[in-house]
């Protein structure tokens, strides 16, 4: 699902690898798209734009953050404007053989709640993404099989399709990816959340630029077709290998004003 994805969209960080001629499998180009170097942290300013099914646009500011610890990755968003949820935070922790440990803080009420596994399917701070797109899943968790190679927006790509082997572990019933073979960047994700024809939504980079050296997706959206609803972020400043302090992935951290 490339819930990597989702979280790379987040913290908009997607590095280049080097072209391969190598025939691969789906589960091995998935693999790689999910141990791809992305720098051992980053810190970038973003822009969400969420529009409704009127049309109406709103716009919020936040600021996010992603560290290595180990083989295991911690990120940290922060909303700073509007006002209505200036402050709102959220924690992930990618915990090694599990799912992902999750937090969100509500200025509101002054303290951080856990995300429960029954909550994964609802959306994220009302936006088109929901909280099991905010995790990054084991690649061991569904088939994944390579339907063709086409290309797309000038790149040669792989289309992959993914299927959780338990049912019950996704909210999607399949979500197929299209992954260029000169980078390891999912550039269309199509998710499907019933059996039929049509994907339930869309997710797709709309600009890629080069950050010190690291490919990086300066704009992306999520399309829902069913709510016709869509959310873009729009990266405006991001920063590599910064040495951010290890107490900015902490839950006492989430209660900070700034």
């Amino acid at each position: 699902m490339i819930p990597i994805v989702l979280a790379s969209a987040l913290l908009l960080a997607l590095p280049m690898v080097s072209f391969s001629a190598e025939k691969l499998d789906g589960r091995t180009i998935v693999q790689r798209v999910n141990d791809r170097d992305d720098g051992k942290d980053s810190y970038a300013k973003v822009e969400m734009l969420l529009t409704d099914r009127s049309g109406v646009t709103q716009a919020r500011s936040m600021i996010s953050a992603v560290k290595d610890f180990g083989p295991l990755t911690k990120s940290y968003i922060r909303f700073t404007a509007p006002a209505s949820i200036d402050g709102t935070c959220f924690l992930s922790w990618q915990v090694e053989g599990k799912d992902d440990e999750q937090f969100l803080y509500l200025p509101v009420i002054g303290r951080d709640r856990r995300i429960a596994s029954s909550q994964k399917n609802s959306d994220f701070v009302n936006t088109d993404f929901t909280y099991e797109d905010m995790q990054e899943r084991n690649v061991d968790k569904d088939t994944h099989t390579l339907l063709r190679e086409e290309s797309r927006s000038g790149r040669e790509c792989w289309v992959i399709e993914s299927v959780p082997l338990d049912p019950k572990s996704s909210q999607y019933k399949r979500w197929i990816s299209w992954i260029p073979k000169d980078i390891y960047i999912p550039l269309r994700v199509e998710y499907y959340t019933r059996v039929i024809r049509q994907p339930t939504k869309i997710f797709t980079v709309r600009r890629l630029e080069k950050i010190q050296d690291i490919w990086t997706a300066m704009e992306v959206e999520m399309k829902n077709s069913e709510r016709n609803t869509q959310t873009i972020l729009r990266t405006t400043q991001i920063k590599y290998n910064d040495g951010l302090p290890n107490r900015m992935f902490t839950r006492g951290f989430l209660k900070q004003t700034r």
